[in-house]
């Protein structure tokens, strides 16, 4: 990896002989994951101005974090066949400084993976160190060509240039027709990523490896609502699934109890016949200061089924043994990678009923 004080620099220490440059930003057919369908060049936001205005209701940790995480890239892909046999990434992040219980690899790290039809192969991962938000990092292929990057959970990627040979190939690498359909998820820090080992092993990146199907991931620590207008945008996006991971960030139970049926009811609404999902709490290690949330979360899901609607529950607290407790998370909430498998295998298994 070499470090830049700006991206236009030429290279020191990588070999850029034989190598020009495209901006990716101007290849949105390239990435998978993002709301914006209709623009000419990429953007990441995926709330809306209404959506990010409203958050000043909630206080001012979630004005700072929304503010900082609207366009992260959180569950966006970068799917592409190249016949280059050299890619060199140039980045500019907005970040340069990582966060308290995440290592940057799942923070700020371009997870790489090489595809052989539907199986996903880990080659690499890159992100800057601390107090670097500027830097260039060189992969090489597959064999096949074919490449599937996770990009940064927790990091506003403001550019971003790929390096290759001239003359090379570079082309969309679609999802089967069955599976173009994203699974999309409503959620927290943690379905935001914190604290996967690297960003490939969130849970909503994990569904979209093992079904090796397209996922939309709007979550943003601290800013998970249930508010009508994040009703209205999932109710716009035609969609194969629901999961909606909301509970912590309600902080009242009161609040919790006045919304969360009320925003399950306007995403059914707006999508009568899906599959949806509901998540009670995570907290781990014998901690019971979400047991009346996991309640409210539940009767949700009575009420739904007794109007025979496709819903699905997930209590997370029973997929885990008392003696998994240190292995969960880093604390009593945020997943290590074994939490975040567990609970995308169990996603996996509701949603393909």
């Amino acid at each position: 990896m070499e470090y830049l004080t700006d991206i236009n620099n030429s290279l020191k220490s990588i070999n850029e002989e034989n190598v020009e440059y495209i901006d990716l930003f101007d290849y949105p057919e390239l990435f998978y994951g993002t709301t914006n369908f209709t623009t000419t060049r990429l953007n990441l936001c995926k709330f809306p101005k209404e959506a990010q205005e409203e958050i000043k209701d909630y206080g001012a940790g979630a004005v700072s974090e929304m503010k900082n995480l609207n366009s992260s890239a959180c569950g966006v892909r970068l799917r592409f066949f190249t016949d280059s046999k050299k890619l060199i990434f140039k980045v500019k992040f907005k970040r340069r400084w990582g966060y308290l219980k995440m290592v940057n690899w799942g923070g700020f790290g371009f997870d790489v993976y090489g595809l052989n039809n539907e199986e996903y192969i880990h080659r690499t991962v890159f992100a800057p160190n601390n107090g670097h938000n500027i830097f260039a990092e060189t992969i090489l292929p597959p064999e096949n060509g074919q490449l599937c990057i996770f990009l940064p959970n927790y990091n506003t990627i403001e550019e971003l240039y790929m390096g290759i040979e001239p003359g090379s190939t570079i082309k969309s690498l679609n999802y089967p027709p069955d599976k173009r359909l994203p699974v999309l998820f409503y959620g927290n820090s943690v379905t935001q990523g914190a604290a996967a080992s690297h960003s490939g092993n969130s849970f909503p990146n994990i569904v979209s490896k093992i079904l090796n199907r397209d996922i939309l991931n709007i979550s943003c620590s601290a800013c998970c609502r249930g508010t009508d207008t994040m009703a209205e945008l999932m109710g716009k996006i035609n969609c194969h699934s629901i999961i909606i991971d909301y509970t912590r960030n309600a902080y009242s139970t009161q609040i919790f109890k006045d919304t969360h049926e009320k925003f399950y009811k306007k995403v059914r609404s707006l999508h009568p016949d899906k599959k949806i999902v509901l998540m009670t709490s995570q907290s781990f290690n014998h901690w019971r200061d979400y047991d009346e949330f996991d309640e409210i979360v539940a009767q949700t899901y009575k009420n739904s089924i007794d109007r025979g609607e496709n819903t699905e529950i997930i209590n997370q607290k029973q997929l885990f043994n008392d003696e998994d407790y240190d292995i969960i998370a880093i604390d009593s909430t945020h997943y290590t990678d074994y939490g975040m498998h567990k609970i995308a295998k169990k996603i996996c298994e509701l949603i393909e009923k």
